[in-house]
């Protein structure tokens, strides 16, 4: 939608006027609990109390840079990770799919290990929809998100589920002799 229908009208700006970019800390002395931990390959473990509550889109700090995550629950980010607090209402989606779209790793800073810095992010250029634009933005894409969400719910119970029942066959607590296939 804003790919291709980019308004002369929008002001010009940095990503730095839509979003705060913030540290991920250490989560070794946190206790295992509910809430996920996100490295740049995706959740490591679970602690006892999340670092951010809001939705918010996570950058890799180092190592694989262009795995840029959307995130719409409690988390921990570890050190590695940057997280983002929106400034604006109804933009993390639309962050998401700008930072997605960027070639993160040909931005790297580092030198052996890929690197990114809140300077680089901070000063990547954006066209600035309206706040009218953003809502209608919201709008569309949320569905799509929460089906998203709903399917990797299920997904995970169904991955879940001959794990359950192949301990039930082994031991003949599920007969299935009858089943004519």
């Amino acid at each position: 939608m804003f790919v291709s229908n980019v308004s002369s009208d929008w002001q010009q700006g940095h990503l730095s006027d839509l979003i705060t970019v913030k540290y991920g800390k250490d989560h070794k002395k946190l206790a295992d609990g509910n809430y996920p931990v996100y490295g740049s390959g995706g959740i490591m473990r679970y602690v006892e109390r999340p670092l951010y509550d809001k939705e918010s889109v996570l950058i890799p700090r180092k190592g694989t840079l262009n795995n840029v995550m959307y995130v719409n629950q409690p988390f921990w980010s570890v050190d590695t990770m940057f997280y983002t607090e929106m400034r604006v209402p109804n933009i993390a989606k639309f962050i998401y799919h700008f930072v997605k779209n960027k070639n993160l790793a040909s931005m790297n800073a580092g030198s052996a290990v890929p690197s990114m810095t809140t300077d680089i992010l901070n000063a990547m250029e954006i066209a600035i929809p309206s706040t009218s634009e953003f809502e209608e933005f919201e709008t569309i894409v949320s569905p799509m998100y929460h089906a998203m969400q709903e399917n990797n719910i299920q997904s995970a119970k169904l991955a879940e589920l001959p794990d359950s029942l192949l301990p039930k066959f082994m031991s003949g607590e599920i007969d299935v002799s009858a089943i004519r296939l």
